[in-house]
């Protein structure tokens, strides 16, 4: 008797246990919590800026002290003809800031031969909310004859010099292997000058750069020359890794 006594008493605790299990068990699954918010993320938009259309021109070095640059070309020579400009294709638009830019440079030089010197000007912008360190410029290029046919593609390796610079050379790429290699035609020489690498540019700067090309003993008259050029650039928290 005691022990049937000691089983009816527990019941309501085992109930109440029962009840509190299932409730929570109900709650668990019925409750919830909504959180709701917008997250607005940067922009990260480096380009050629649509306030300044590049500028191209020939010119030689002063054969007497200073080594100054003089424009025109050597002994009054009127053979080749450069021109630069934005692809009209590469307009772009940074969503955040409704800024525009150009993402491709183009270069065209005609009947260039050897020691021909060309100085190109541009400036870069960036049009997004990022600071961004700019590091160098992507390339590709053609060699095309007087009638407009593909006659090599153009490569080029480059690398940055103690002080800084931009230092590059592009190649007629003989064997059509996309990058530079043995046999391929050294045909420019490249400079990036007065700026130093990386350069950080924060949202909203700009700065003006310079480019010099000065081809070499292989180049063609009767030829053209066109080069592409597009910029790299990383966040500028992220240019060491």
């Amino acid at each position: 008797m005691k022990a049937y006594n000691k089983l009816i008493g527990s019941i309501p605790l085992i109930t109440i246990v029962l009840l509190s299990l299932l409730g929570y068990t109900y709650s668990a699954w019925k409750d919830e919590v909504v959180i709701s918010g917008t997250v607005e993320m940067g922009s990260l938009t480096l380009a050629f800026s649509t306030r300044e259309s590049p500028t191209c021109s020939e010119y030689y070095l002063n054969p007497n002290p200073p080594p100054e640059r003089i424009e025109g070309e050597w002994g009054g020579k009127d053979v080749g003809e450069c021109n630069a400009y934005y692809d009209p294709d590469s307009l772009i638009t940074d969503e955040h800031t409704g800024k525009q830019g150009y993402k491709v440079l183009i270069i065209e030089v005609k009947n260039a031969y050897p020691e021909y010197m060309v100085h190109t000007t541009f400036v870069i912008h960036n049009i997004g909310t990022i600071p961004i360190m700019v590091y160098g410029l992507d390339f590709s290029g053609e060699k095309r004859d007087s009638e407009g046919n593909l006659v090599y593609k153009l490569v080029a390796k480059s690398w940055i010099d103690q002080y800084g610079h931009i230092i590059g050379e592009v190649y007629e790429d003989v064997d059509d292997s996309g990058d530079v290699s043995p046999g391929d035609i050294l045909i420019i020489n490249l400079r990036v000058i007065n700026k130093f690498a990386p350069l950080q540019l924060d949202p909203c700067d700009e700065e003006k750069m310079e480019i010099d090309l000065h081809f070499k003993q292989d180049a063609e008259e009767c030829h053209t020359y066109i080069l592409k050029f597009s910029l790299l650039g990383v966040q500028w928290n992220k240019f060491k890794e």
